[in-house]
């Protein structure tokens, strides 16, 4: 196990570089510049070229890079050019709404998923409810974003569309403050969770419905065992198994996913700094959003692959 560890952190350096260079190179390659942006379409003449003077943005690409390799190493994001702050106090302050949005729709996905694909497999009615998972697969989540909010906001103005709180509210104490965050919350985070609840649903169904099948079911079933019991306690343990692996590949579709709904609801996450940043052109911010959320990709596939082992003796022989 612990070779694992160590073999998977010291591949996953090589993978943050190369992502965090791609993104240093399309941030600079990009149309428009920091320069313009901060000088504004009415500035002085010559007041860009200033500007690129003093943020040190007219050097070599090859200079910036290397001095952008150097603070990196030593944990420096950069500085950004429109918020006047040092980058990783930026995503420091929004980090915690993006993580919670993340990992609670994971569990919404994984939860019901897991149990309607369960129910799907065992019922009559299958094709329907594979027909039905297939198209939530397919819709894009912004649209799942867009039906809710008009829904459960517009029709039935039963949850807020925009922001964590309300500003025209008082001063809450801790608990009042905390359920106004938590419907605040809801509309986003079952959009998120109903993007991933398709997938999550297909792959129990047909994973269950393999070990349903395999010779050493047949044999408990010969054997008198309850159907219950072969399906909850033997057929699915095993077939939760790949469908673990498979997900902590569709991490990288819940950051994304997560980046459009902080944006559709205004939620003051990564994914509306990242947008709020790619519009101003301030690269060091775009560059350490793109950073962070290949570091949040990595851990997370990491942590898929150690609980697949712990849960999985087999493998945790072989490791």
């Amino acid at each position: 196990m612990r070779r694992l560890l160590l073999r998977r952190l010291l591949l996953a350096l090589p993978t943050l570089l190369v992502a965090a260079t791609i993104a240093f190179v399309l941030a600079h390659l990009a149309p428009g510049s920091p320069a313009a942006a901060l000088g504004g379409d009415f500035g002085a003449p010559g007041l860009v070229e200033e500007i690129a003077r003093i943020q040190g943005l007219d050097r070599p690409l090859a200079v910036i890079y290397a001095e952008w390799l150097l603070r990196l190493a030593h944990g420096d994001l950069g500085f950004s050019f429109r918020a006047q702050a040092p980058v990783a106090e930026l995503i420091r302050d929004r980090l915690g709404v993006t993580l919670v949005l993340g990992v609670s729709a994971i569990l919404l996905a994984m939860l019901f998923g897991i149990v309607l694909g369960t129910v799907s497999a065992t019922r009559s009615g299958g094709r329907v409810a594979v027909a039905a998972f297939a198209v939530l697969q397919a819709v894009p989540v912004y649209l799942i974003a867009q039906l809710l909010v008009l829904v459960f906001a517009v029709w039935l103005g039963l949850l807020p569309i925009q922001g964590l709180e309300d500003p025209r509210a008082t001063p809450l104490g801790l608990s009042a403050l905390l359920a106004e965050r938590a419907r605040h919350l809801a509309l986003p985070i079952v959009a998120l969770g109903l993007g991933q609840l398709g997938f999550v649903a297909l792959l129990t169904r047909a994973r269950l419905r393999e070990e349903l099948c395999r010779l050493y079911v047949t044999t408990a079933r010969a054997h008198g065992a309850r159907e219950a019991a072969l399906r909850f306690r033997h057929a699915l343990p095993n077939a939760l198994l790949p469908l673990l692996a498979l997900f902590g590949s569709r991490v990288g579709a819940l950051v994304g996913g997560a980046l459009v709904i902080e944006t559709v609801f205004a939620l003051p996450g990564l994914g509306r700094l990242a947008v709020t940043a790619a519009v101003a052109r301030d690269q060091p911010t775009v560059i350490g959003v793109v950073l962070v959320a290949a570091l949040v990709i990595v851990l997370a596939n990491l942590a898929v692959d150690v609980l697949q082992i712990w849960l999985d003796p087999r493998q945790r022989e072989a490791a």
